[in-house]
């Protein structure tokens, strides 16, 4: 039977992919003058992957039931390894992950970056301000404590609205956020 050399293809994929994140990733400048606090909304990306990743380990754990809520939690906190540490990150991560996305709005407000061409980066970053806060809150009814106090329905409504709408959706914003901030830069196109 005759198979196909993929080798050289595979090879050239691989080429060409190379090239696509070295020409749009790693050979983009830092613009000068660009302090820490200037990186809070690629912070605030990175608190979020780590919200992401960490949600998605507790995933295989919770069980979104006002009878079983208490019970995957202490399942996850005492059984599993290096559950309490995962559960206590993802339990802190918003926190920190609110912080720096008001830095960011702060800096973008009081520098007046939001002004033109860049209106409509700040009504995608304040969108994603919002969705950050309805992602606490209804995480917030995702805890030992709440998730007993709530109904089958109302529990299941928040956990789904908590680990796939508004992630998806966030998701969305995020990708035109940052479409709009490589198309004309944050003083100047990158």
């Amino acid at each position: 039977m005759f198979k196909p050399d993929t080798s050289v293809s595979e090879s050239q994929n691989k080429g060409i992919l190379k090239e696509i994140i070295e020409t749009n990733i790693t050979r983009k400048l830092i613009p000068k003058g660009l302090s820490w606090f200037g990186c809070m909304g690629g912070l605030s990306l990175l608190a979020f992957l780590i919200q992401l990743g960490t949600g998605i380990f507790l995933m295989f754990y919770f069980i979104p039931s006002p009878n079983e809520a208490a019970a995957s939690f202490q399942h996850v906190s005492h059984r599993v390894p290096y559950g309490w540490l995962i559960q206590r990150i993802h339990s802190v991560g918003p926190h920190i992950m609110i912080g720096m996305v008001f830095s960011h709005m702060l800096r973008i407000f009081f520098k007046r970056i939001y002004r033109h061409p860049r209106e409509l980066h700040w009504v995608s970053g304040a969108s994603l301000l919002i969705l950050t806060l309805l992602m606490y809150y209804t995480g917030s009814f995702l805890t030992a404590n709440n998730a007993v106090e709530l109904s089958k329905f109302q529990l299941t409504c928040s956990y789904t609205l908590h680990v796939a709408g508004i992630p998806l959706t966030m998701a969305l914003f995020m990708g035109m956020h940052f479409f709009m901030v490589r198309k004309t830069g944050i003083y100047e196109p990158l």
